[in-house]
């Protein structure tokens, strides 16, 4: 008799401890932020462009060069990218998208006097990430307008 109470025991209150462990867990998972895929692509103006970005994914930086017209995928939970021409004549323009959906774009100008940076910053899951595009003075360059996160 003791061994059917213990069982009783165990699936009244056990059970639903178990279950609520269960729910918290999978509500954390879901809320946790996500890493985004940032797809940078890089457009005429001007074909043949020369240009050079930096990018730092999650605290790693890299630096890539490349000629319009050219996309790069970036990953992680905070990206920050910066975009500059050494070339004296030509224009590039920047789109950034996530998931396909543009989340800004810009410009380096004609002559490439400009250089065009961003941020995208994950959320908690429920939430679209935060995020940043602005042109910037190559020369003379005071800072973001946004600073990253």
């Amino acid at each position: 008799m003791g061994g059917r109470s213990m069982s009783r025991l165990w699936v009244l209150v056990v059970g639903p401890l178990v279950v609520l462990a269960l729910l918290v867990a999978g509500a954390v998972w879901l809320a946790w932020p996500k890493k985004n895929t940032v797809t940078i692509e890089v457009y005429p103006g001007t074909s043949g462009v020369a240009f050079q970005l930096t990018v730092n994914e999650d605290g790693v930086s890299r630096e890539l060069k490349g000629t319009v017209p050219e996309q790069f995928d970036l990953e992680g939970y905070r990206v920050t990218y910066s975009l500059t021409s050494a070339d004296d004549a030509g224009e590039f323009r920047v789109k950034a998208t996530i998931g396909g959906v543009a989340i800004g774009s810009s410009g380096s100008g004609n002559p490439p006097t400009k250089g065009v940076r961003g941020w995208v910053k994950s959320n908690w899951g429920w939430s679209p990430p935060d995020h940043w595009i602005e042109s910037f003075s190559k020369d003379g360059d005071t800072g973001w307008m946004s600073p990253p996160p």
